[in-house]
């Protein structure tokens, strides 16, 4: 028994013994690790670091109020070049030469979409001066082909930089649909290069070369739009090879837009001024020069704008890759949105200095509004007690004022006799206006401006309109300056039938539809409601009354009377609503409005040389307001044609199409 435990304690102590030993073989292991090879190991961990690869957001889509797709994003397969640190110029031009083949793209729209300072003209390489940072990605092609993937991939090697990315790109519809309106999306880096206020300080926000609105509902609703960029974190060795992934945050899709745009609508209304424009400019001498025409649409009740073309139109796909510089000269004409902001005239064909040259003969689209503002001259008669209900007054054609040198003539001096509010209107006596104008003057002196102006604001002139669309125009209220300078009587005058106001379209629609509200002024409304990526409500919009005016009943009926009587026989726009089932209340105007271009003459005695600005002509530009039915107002419509002549025979031409075309669609009962 006492042999058995000797062995047994025996072999404890071997046990212990051995296991002693592998612990102190593996405590000299780990410190020969720690000591031998620790800086080995801490070197290769200090060369790791964290590589963080962004996901781009899918921007969300811009319908019409159907639900017919404007502007949509989706995923596509770019060709990117990403610029070595050490190239040489000679390993530039040969991939430039390679690509050529490849992508089916000239070596000059290559060099200009690597930009790295070479340009390829009349068949040499030429230095040229960069246009973007060298790290900047550089798109050169959209929507690769299965067999250019293939083609580059194979040969990748061969192409130093070029890589194959997907991301989603913006596509508009090819018919054009309100193209200003909508506006358009370029790249993150440029909106900071033009230095946007929306932008300002948003870069941690945006990848460089993400698309962003620069105008248009692009531009107003991007918040709404843009979505969150997502990322994904790796763990990457010192040859950037990945080690592992160690973190992934989606991106989330922007929202939907809806406008209250209808597209049915808005081109048929476009398709009907493309074809009424060159039969206008062959029948009407005054407007043989005639290019452009600008309309809004406003649903009365709601303030919803159901169209608003800019005319001439483009088409805004060309900003996908960014239009070389002939394809920017032949749309820059027709990219400013004419119904809100100062569009210029289309000098096409012309280009260069001639182009500019011809720009300064002609008016842009906001022009003196014309008599198209005397129901307002009416109305102020009326509620300061100028002018009664009852009026009546002999109109014999001039008006002499003041010291009874300064007059007002009708249009061909024409007289109309006896004339009563209501009939003032219909004949757009400018006389009878100008009798307003100069008892307004005489009974508030210094005052009348002011007095005037507040008529003007009531109904959306002088004043943004509030459209949700970015850098309106608020127009420009001229008698301001001529009462500055010349007095209130000569002001007031002036003023009094339009020739002193100078408006956008969209202001004139919202004139139209305040008195088709009798003074209740709504704001403009473009979207209809906001969803999110899966449809899901995430904001609707209601009707916003801006301001209100009231006035006595009896005086809106005047002016409703004056306003039908337009139309009919004996009013300025007789034939344009001829036949309507329905009644129309409408004012046509036709302002005059001189041209001045610039001219440059050298002083005889001391050789300077110095611009004047010249008389050139005058011309005369076609305006009208109008709502209907009279009796349950549903539409109201504001139209300028730019040189267009007599109203009668160009804005109310188109305004009648408008009113059809929305009934054809959509119903004025």
């Amino acid at each position: 028994m006492k042999e058995e435990k000797n062995d047994r304690l025996k072999r404890l102590q071997i046990v212990y013994i051995v296991v002693f030993l592998m612990f102190v073989v593996i405590i000299l292991r780990l410190a020969q690790i720690q000591i031998q090879q620790g800086s080995d190991y801490a070197n290769e961990l200090a060369d790791r670091s964290y590589k963080k690869d962004y996901i781009p957001a899918m921007r969300g889509n811009i319908y019409d109020r159907n639900g017919y797709v404007i502007a949509e994003s989706r995923p596509s397969h770019l060709a990117v070049f990403r610029e070595q640190e050490i190239m040489e110029k000679k390993a530039y031009f040969d991939l430039v030469e390679k690509l050529e083949k490849i992508l089916s793209l000239d070596k000059a729209t290559l060099l200009k979409k690597m930009d790295v300072g070479y340009a390829y003209e009349k068949g040499k390489y030429v230095e040229a001066a960069r246009q973007l940072p060298r790290y900047l990605e550089k798109e050169l092609k959209v929507d690769l082909t299965e067999k250019e993937i293939a083609v580059l991939g194979e040969h990748r090697g061969d192409l130093p930089g070029i890589e194959v990315v997907t991301k989603p790109i913006r596509k508009y519809d090819p018919k054009q649909i309100a193209v200003q309106a909508v506006g358009y999306v370029r790249p993150f880096h440029i909106a900071e290069n033009v230095k946007l206020a929306s932008y300002k300080d948003e870069s941690t926000r945006y990848l460089p070369n993400q698309l962003v609105g620069l105008d248009g509902i692009e531009l107003s609703y991007e918040k709404e739009l843009r979505g969150s960029n997502g990322y994904r974190m790796y763990e990457v060795a010192a040859d950037q090879t990945v080690v592992k992934q160690v973190e992934e945050v989606p991106s989330v899709p922007g929202n939907h837009v809806y406008l209250t745009i209808d597209q049915r609508v808005q081109l048929d209304i476009r398709d009907s001024i493309r074809a009424f424009l060159p039969k206008m400019r062959a029948t009407i001498p005054e407007a043989r020069a005639a290019k452009g025409a600008y309309v809004v649409a406003v649903e009365v009740k709601t303030g919803k704008v159901v169209a608003m073309v800019s005319y001439p139109e483009y088409d805004p796909n060309v900003w996908i890759e960014g239009p070389d510089q002939k394809t920017y000269d032949e749309i820059k004409l027709a990219v400013t949105n004419g119904t809100i902001r100062e569009a210029p005239y289309d000098t096409r064909p012309l280009t260069g200095e001639a182009a500019i040259q011809e720009g300064y003969k002609h008016p842009g689209s906001i022009v003196p509004s014309g008599s198209v503002l005397k129901p307002i001259t009416v109305l102020l008669g009326l509620q300061e007690g100028i002018i009664s209900p009852s009026d009546r007054w002999n109109d014999g054609g001039v008006y002499h004022y003041g010291r009874g040198t300064d007059r007002i003539k009708n249009d061909n001096s024409k007289a109309h006799g006896m004339i009563s509010p209501a009939i003032s209107l219909q004949k757009s006596s400018n006389t009878y206006m100008a009798r307003i104008g100069e008892e307004l003057s005489r009974r508030k002196g210094k005052e009348s401006a002011s007095v005037l102006q507040s008529y003007y604001h009531a109904f959306g002139l002088g004043v943004q309109t509030g459209v949700d669309l970015p850098n309106e125009n608020k127009g420009k209220e001229d008698y301001l300056v001529m009462d500055e300078n010349y007095g209130p009587l000569a002001a007031m005058v002036q003023a009094s039938f339009g020739q002193q106001v100078r408006a956008t379209t969209m202001q004139l629609a919202q004139y139209a539809a305040t008195l088709a509200n009798k003074g209740v002024r709504l704001q403009p409304q473009m979207v209809d409601k906001i969803t999110d990526a899966d449809g899901k409500l995430v904001k609707t919009y209601t009707p916003k009354t801006m301001s209100t005016f009231p006035h006595p009943e009896k005086y809106w009926d005047i002016l409703e009377q004056g306003m039908v009587m337009v139309t009919k026989p004996g009013g300025t726009a007789v034939r344009a609503y001829e036949g309507m089932a329905f009644q129309v209340a409408a004012k046509t105007g036709t302002s005059e409005q001189d041209i001045y271009v610039p001219v440059t003459e050298t002083d005889e005695k001391t050789g300077q040389k110095k611009t004047r600005w010249k008389m050139h002509g005058r011309i005369t530009n076609g305006v009208s307001i109008s709502y209907a039915p009279v009796d349950d107002p549903v539409l109201a419509v504001a139209v300028i044609v730019p040189e267009g002549g007599y109203g009668g025979r160009s804005a109310a031409i188109i305004s009648r199409s408008v009113y059809d075309v929305y009934d054809k669609h959509i119903g004025l009962k």
